[in-house]
């Protein structure tokens, strides 16, 4: 018994020895686990500052915007900032890049939404903003513009002059979302855009309401408003403000060079010749819409000569004063074919002198959707019109004439 005791202790002593020594191993693992992390961490944090210098130090570059007044852009490294027509900032940013270079340039700009592009889901208000984005995608070849159109505000109640767009809306690959005015907000939730295309209008036909919900709504949304601009090449150079939403900003670009050539070009061969006097309006629930300052001015472009330019008033008084001097009718609506359709509004504008001239033209039905997004020929079109001993016979699509 007298041995027991002190083997007792020693076998205690070997046990907290023991206990002692995977204690230290447990520590020291530990220990080493928590370095790596820390070593990890600090790596990470090294890469994260270099990436940022490395963003900070790249070129902002204002992309040239020179006739549209309500948008602007700006690269700086892979991410663009938008303005639009609200004023609004709005930040691309690449989809692949991680969220640290997404705070950099957040931080930087504080923008009102920030999107991920190239845009994969996309929701149109207007039909004007989908012919842009579709001349974006037939001048690209990039089908991923045409599939990221993913609903379209009134998509079943326009008639489609786009290739294709009428099939996708019908066999349900765009949806409609309903009116811009009261669009179905469940249905575009379950599109899960990266971006709404809208435009702000005033009023209580306007779409105020539907921006403050999607408002509500954290839904990411951008203005485009290219029916305010003064001129057509102005509407057009939004198709730069949707290109940048799938990174084509420079083929945007190009295609807009091209349009100018082909505008300078017919307004030169026009520039010098005489001029016919043109009537510009539609007479709706018997009240005369004159031409406003846009279509005077395409007038002018297109080689001729606004009819009632010295009024600052035009009605069916002052069109009928001047009946016989005018060479050229314009009716600044569609939905007619004949002389005899516009006859039926106003009897007599059988009087004016082109309808005995046969030179009366109206839109056609596409003038609308597409006239924004093919501005050179809206010009060629009217030049031909005015001027068919220069400008060659062309097959009319934004116009008609009626006979």
């Amino acid at each position: 018994m007298q041995y027991r005791l002190p083997l007792a202790v020693a076998a205690l002593a070997l046990a907290a020895s023991l206990i002692a020594l995977a204690v230290a191993v447990l520590f020291t693992n530990s220990l080493r686990e928590d370095l790596a992390h820390l070593r990890s961490d600090f790596l990470a944090l090294e890469r994260e500052l270099k990436t940022v210098a490395e963003l900070a130090s790249k070129p902002v570059a204002q992309i040239p915007v020179r006739h549209a007044r309500l948008f602007s852009i700006v690269r700086d490294g892979d991410a663009y900032i938008l303005t639009d027509a609200m004023r609004r900032r709005v930040l691309l940013v690449p989809r692949d890049v991680p969220q640290y270079e997404v705070a950099y340039y957040a931080n930087k700009y504080a923008p009102s939404v920030i999107v991920r592009y190239p845009v994969e889901r996309a929701v149109y208000m207007s039909s004007t903003h989908v012919a842009l984005a579709y001349r974006l995608y037939a001048e690209a070849g990039r089908p991923g513009v045409l599939r990221s159109i993913a609903g379209i505000m009134w998509g079943k109640s326009y008639e489609w002059h786009l290739p294709g767009i009428a099939e996708m809306i019908e066999n349900g690959t765009i949806a409609d979302v309903g009116p811009a005015q009261s669009p179905d907000y469940e249905k575009i939730l379950q599109l899960r855009p990266d971006v709404i295309f809208v435009y702000f209008y005033p009023g209580p036909y306007g779409t105020e309401s539907v921006i403050a919900r999607l408002e509500q709504l954290k839904l990411p949304y951008a203005v485009i408003n290219e029916f305010q601009e003064e001129s057509p090449l102005g509407r057009f150079e939004w198709i730069k403000f949707i290109a940048a939403f799938y990174n084509l900003t420079d083929l945007a670009s190009a295609v807009l060079d091209r349009v100018e050539r082909e505008w300078e070009s017919v307004v030169a061969r026009v520039a010098d010749l005489d001029r016919p006097r043109v009537a510009w309006f539609s007479i709706h629930s018997g009240v005369l819409y004159p031409a406003r300052a846009q279509a005077i001015e395409l007038i002018r472009l297109a080689g001729g000569r606004y009819a009632y330019a010295n009024y600052s008033r035009v009605d069916l008084e002052v069109v009928m004063r001047h009946k016989s001097d005018v060479d050229v009718l314009v009716w600044s609506g569609y939905g007619v074919s004949r002389v005899e359709d516009i006859l039926k509004v106003e009897p007599r504008l059988a009087e004016l002198r082109p309808v005995a001239l046969g030179r009366v033209y109206a839109f056609s039905p596409a003038f609308w959707q597409l006239s924004h997004a093919y501005p050179e020929r809206l010009l060629r079109e009217l030049a031909a019109i005015l001027h068919p001993e220069v400008i060659p016979p062309v097959n009319l699509t934004l116009f008609v004439q009626l006979r």
